[in-house]
């Protein structure tokens, strides 16, 4: 197996994954890579990979506003969700126009304590839909 084999094994198990997780499971993922890549852009702040800064930081972006952007904002965990996925999103563009890594410690502890919330709701309500999913719009 040659490693654009491998490659194409990879996405297609990762697609598999996507396609047969739960709307709980499927955000977890979110929430995991939303992660991933802030800690990608904070460790590429120590050196000077403006690029690998750029696709981090954008890609962020991209989870963020696919996370903000169905959200019923006539809840008030909608609403007060939508202001606190913005902030982020704001810090995250300033953070890469900036080129500023400073902002991000505030996203990053913000983004784990919401990831661990809905660690904790997906375990509480393992089969059943709870709050997590009845926060956005059906």
């Amino acid at each position: 197996m040659d490693a654009q084999q491998a490659e194409e094994f990879r996405r297609r198990y990762l697609a598999d994954q996507v396609e047969t997780a739960t709307p709980a499971q499927r955000l977890l993922m979110l929430f995991e890579r939303l992660l991933r890549d802030l800690r990608t852009a904070e460790e590429a702040f120590s050196g000077t990979d403006l690029k690998v800064i750029s696709d981090a930081l954008v890609h962020a972006q991209q989870i963020l506003f696919a996370l903000r952007d169905p959200l019923d904002a006539a809840t008030p965990l909608g609403a007060s969700l939508a202001g606190v996925y913005s902030f982020c999103i704001n810090e995250l563009i300033r953070a890469n126009l900036e080129k500023n890594a400073n902002r991000l410690p505030a996203v990053v502890r913000v983004i784990e304590q919401i990831a661990a919330a809905n660690v904790t709701a997906s375990a509480d309500r393992s089969e059943e839909h709870g709050a997590v999913e009845a926060t956005y719009a059906a």
